[in-house]
Parts: structure tokens; C-alpha cells; sequence
């Protein structure tokens, strides 16, 4: 066990280091050609394709909050490259780890990011 001071040490170094990051998703269908063959439906983020980044860093706190404006399709969102330790359960993968996000009802992720897993160069 840590001496108290220690704990008081730490909790400061994350106030200082640490941030409170927020998204705000409206998950619905727009009009995209990702491919550049044809025009179609695509899900989309707060009207737009392609879809945002999610920037953070490790000790941060990351408070997205999804509001699924499919209409006819059910969805979650998957963290890839944040590793879930702990929260799995907010992970997005419907059926395994999370409940699918029906439409129209929204969903909160709220987890402290632990560790990232960086793309490896080529």
C-alpha cells in the first residue's frame, strides 16, 4: 500500500496531466461515394463521411455521447486502437461486449483510457 501523501501526488499529476474529452455523435445515413463509383448510403457522423477521429491521450477521460439516427438499423461504436481493459463493456461489438444501440435511443461511452495501441509503421 501507498503512503496517503503518494495517493495525493498522483491524483494532482492527473488533474494537471489528465482531460476530460468530449464527443457529442449523431449516428445517421448520408450520401457518400467512398469508393468513387456511385453515389450511396452511408453511415455517417453528424452529417458527415468520413467519419472523425477520436484524439486522447492515455490517463484522459473519454465521454462520447451517441444519439442513432439510423432509423432502420441498430449500431455501437468499436474503439480500435484503445485498448479496454476493464471496460470492455464498452466496447462496441453488439452481442459480444456491448447491446447494440437501437434506433433512435442513445448511449453514453464513459471510460478513462488506460493504454493506446499505436499503428505500426510500414
Amino acid at each position: 500500500m501507498l503512503p496517503p501523501y503518494l495517493y495525493l501526488i498522483l491524483f494532482l499529476v492527473c488533474i494537471v496531466h489528465c482531460a476530460l474529452v468530449k464527443y457529442n455523435f449523431n449516428i445517421t445515413w448520408v450520401t457518400t461515394n467512398p469508393d468513387e463509383q456511385f453515389p450511396r448510403r452511408t453511415i455517417g457522423i453528424n452529417g458527415a463521411w468520413p467519419l472523425p477521429s477520436i484524439n486522447v491521450s492515455v490517463g484522459d477521460r473519454l465521454v462520447v455521447n451517441v444519439h442513432n439516427g439510423l432509423g432502420d438499423q441498430s449500431t455501437s461504436l468499436h474503439f480500435h486502437g484503445i485498448l479496454q481493459n476493464g471496460t470492455s463493456y464498452m466496447d462496441g461489438v453488439p452481442g459480444t461486449t456491448q447491446c447494440e444501440i437501437k434506433p433512435g435511443m442513445n448511449f453514453t461511452y464513459d471510460f478513462v483510457v488506460s493504454s493506446l495501441r499505436l499503428k505500426e509503421s510500414m
